[in-house]
């Protein structure tokens, strides 16, 4: 019975994780993450569990610091400087302790399509940059999911086979 209910909990919690990589005001990978180490705190880890945890915990950080490289390539891609992608990213981090994600994001664009500006001073050629951003956090909205699904998969696999 405890086994079942800590399996639906895990579930539930890890779904809502999923969710959250597309409605950035809930918890998104960590949460997953979380409700695996809870797991394994649960059941004592199991013979293999620290294996799969760790499997799980390095799919987690690639999918946080996919967030920020993949935006930051797609702003490359725009025409976007080395300079203002480090500075958007620097706000977008800031930003993402001080507001949550909606906020880190806009900070990253609003990072990149000012120093462009400065850098241009062309509209255009700012906005194309944000444009290959904004992109680009699209492309590591997919990135973070299947990276998100491959936890829940990892974690399905340690839960069933212990």
């Amino acid at each position: 019975m405890v086994d079942g209910l800590l399996i639906i909990g895990c579930v539930v919690l890890m779904l809502i994780g999923l969710v959250g990589i597309v409605f950035p005001v809930i918890p998104d990978l960590i949460l997953i993450w979380a409700a695996a180490l809870g797991y394994g705190l649960i059941i004592d880890w199991g013979p293999h569990g620290m294996i799969y945890f760790v499997v799980i915990s390095v799919l987690g950080l690639a999918g946080l610091a996919t967030e920020f490289w993949v935006s930051g390539i797609g702003a490359r891609k725009g025409g976007a400087s080395g300079i203002s992608i480090l500075l958007g990213v620097v706000l977008a981090i800031v930003a993402f302790f001080l507001t949550g994600p909606i906020g880190a994001v806009v900070a990253l664009l609003l990072g990149i399509y000012i120093v462009e500006y400065i850098r241009k001073r062309d509209v255009e050629s700012a906005s194309q940059a944000v444009i290959g951003a904004g992109l680009g956090c699209g492309a590591s909205l997919i990135v973070k999911m299947l990276l998100g699904l491959g936890m829940i998969v990892t974690w399905v696999i340690w839960a069933f086979s212990s």
